[in-house]
């Protein structure tokens, strides 16, 4: 009878899910661990970057927890560099960020605060491992979900890349142009052209879209704006406590976040883009193809 009615149970609790009725249980805790690997990257448009990375990949994964969670940063550096990082989430003494060649970085924080928070590399240089690739994106959950409810999710990390290829396509960081803030590529989710018009963001004519956003810098403001829609909420820093309604367009300062929220009101190709218009001439462009 027991075994009976627990796979009732399970039964029932498998059509909740389906169904929406039932929310699916989020863990109390959240533990990730990420490598130092220094790769050749592909950044598009046939050229390539000698990166510093998270797990082998710029931006670095995006690590997602719920409001409330206590969450654990474990680092494992191999390299023969010191390296660190820095989660914008994480009210702890800055201290436990970095450590020596070969020595794990490894601290704990509860996430107090919902919203859209830059991690990187805080080694000295931070501003050549920035550069270098050293940055991801970390989503904190509102305790109670977004004020929205369901929405297609997107994910886009803007950075920088400084320097000029050779004759193979490979780009050597440039440190003084790091220093001078004169990008050559200014990418979104770590490549020139990702997401051009061969390689749109899919979305559906009248659904909601909530891109989350981070602007990894290490220098330029960005201005998020997408042709053809408006913003019928942004929240800075991700933060629900923080919203704005009926915006075109919104600045993320380097080091932060936001949570852009639209509709595409008919079918089309819509251009996502940085609005300072030199930025899209160096890759800071993209498209979301809406279909009915």
């Amino acid at each position: 009878m027991l075994q009976r009615g627990y796979r009732a149970f399970l039964v029932a609790a498998v059509i909740g899910l389906t169904l929406g009725l039932v929310k699916p249980v989020w863990p109390a805790g959240r533990a990730f661990t990420l490598k130092v690997l220094d790769k050749t990257v592909d950044i598009g448009a046939g050229l390539k970057y000698r990166a510093a990375t998270y797990d082998g990949t710029v931006p670095g994964p995006t690590l997602r927890v719920r409001q409330g969670d206590d969450v654990t940063i474990n680092l494992v550096n191999d390299t023969v560099s010191a390296h660190g990082i820095n989660v914008y989430a994480a009210q702890i003494a800055p201290d436990h960020f970095s450590g020596d060649p070969h020595a794990e970085v490894k601290y704990s924080f509860r996430a107090d605060v919902p919203g859209v928070f830059v991690y990187h590399c805080s080694a000295i240089p931070v501003l050549r491992h920035v550069a270098d690739g050293m940055y991801g994106m970390m989503i904190v959950e509102p305790t109670h979900g977004w004020p929205n409810g369901d929405a297609q999710e997107v994910t886009i990390v803007q950075g920088e890349f400084y320097g000029t290829p050779d004759s193979t396509g490979l780009i050597m960081g440039n440190s003084q142009a790091m220093i001078d803030a004169r990008p050559d590529f200014v990418v979104f989710n770590g490549a020139v052209d990702k997401f051009d018009i061969d390689h749109p963001i899919g979305i559906k004519v009248g659904g909601l879209v909530r891109v989350f956003f981070a602007n990894a810098g290490p220098n330029l403001v960005s201005i998020f704006h997408v042709n053809g829609a408006i913003f019928a909420t942004v929240y800075r820093s991700g933060n629900p406590a923080d919203s704005m309604h009926d915006l075109s367009s919104f600045e993320v300062g380097p080091g932060s976040g936001a949570v852009f929220e639209f509709r595409a009101q008919q079918p089309g190709d819509y251009q996502f883009l940085d609005q300072a218009m030199a930025h899209p001439y160096k890759g800071a462009i993209g498209v979301f193809r809406a279909a009915p």
